[in-house]
């Protein structure tokens, strides 16, 4: 059976229903992982706690969330008890049975905490170390694979956890990532709220059809935002051993579907040069 990870994007909340539309409908002839953020109510949970919202610059240009210790603690609650419990919810209303797990969980997603992270603050780079941000090092996908032996469906998200037992950050596409190169998928749908990958961010009309490896890799510094960080990790999948990764759009009707049946950006498959 075709293996697919699909990455439900936070942002995608609206279009929730479609997307487990298409998960039942395709769940017989396809194994199904779901990886999950949840930007939103990461967002929500935080100002209800009265923990503050920071993030990180890199000096490449990359932002991320500064996971502190309240953030983690936020995090951790808004993607269990509101994101995954909602998308569990939604796939258990069409007859999926689906199961919710961290990547704590059986030891699927391994991780180690970046000691010292350099972040732009002003016109200068310090170092911060207070950080529970982490890298992913290592999947074991023994527990994707015996619970779809079981006929369930797998839904994943951060956090990951380190060789002694603690938790890290860990952005959920790049987690998406490496369980696509780890569980050796045919396709890796990374849903987002543009048509994909495009030439001119202001024109949507203008999604790239189709990129290697490598010019995926060279475009990375002209992108921004979330599309940065997808193309970003598509390529460590690439390198990782997934197949071939699609961004594609979480908005439509059938997403996806739509994707299988080419929409969106592939990178990959057909186009490597290394």
């Amino acid at each position: 059976m075709t293996r697919i990870v699909v990455k439900w994007g936070g942002s995608l909340q609206e279009n929730s229903r479609a997307i487990a539309d298409d998960i039942a409908a395709l769940r017989r002839d396809h194994r199904i992982v779901v990886v999950h953020g949840g930007s939103r109510d990461i967002d929500d949970t935080m100002r209800e706690l009265g923990v503050p919202r920071r993030t990180l610059r890199s000096p490449d240009g990359m932002v991320t969330r500064y996971t502190d210790a309240a953030t983690l603690s936020a995090l951790m609650m808004a993607m269990r008890g509101r994101t995954q419990a909602r998308i569990v919810s939604e796939l258990a209303a069409r007859g999926v049975t689906a199961v919710g797990l961290s990547g704590m969980d059986g030891g699927l997603v391994r991780t180690e905490r970046k000691a010292a992270i350099r972040a732009v603050v002003g016109d200068s780079v310090r170092v911060v170390r207070d950080s529970f941000a982490g890298r992913v090092v290592g999947v074991d996908t023994s527990v994707l694979d015996a619970l779809h032996a079981c006929g369930m469906v797998p839904v994943v998200c951060p956090p990951g956890m380190t060789a002694q037992g603690e938790a890290t950050n860990v952005d959920a596409d790049r987690m998406a990532c490496a369980i696509a190169a780890a569980w050796r998928a045919d396709r890796l749908l990374l849903f987002t709220d543009t048509p994909g990958v495009l030439a001119d961010r202001d024109d949507p009309t203008s999604t790239i059809a189709a990129l290697s490896r490598d010019d995926a890799k060279s475009l990375v510094p002209e992108l921004s935002g979330g599309m940065r960080m997808k193309v970003a990790a598509a390529v460590e999948a690439l390198g990782n051993g997934a197949q071939a990764v699609q961004v594609c759009d979480g908005r439509v009707d059938a997403p996806i579907a739509e994707a299988l049946r080419g929409s969106g950006t592939l990178i990959g498959r057909g186009h490597e040069t290394s």
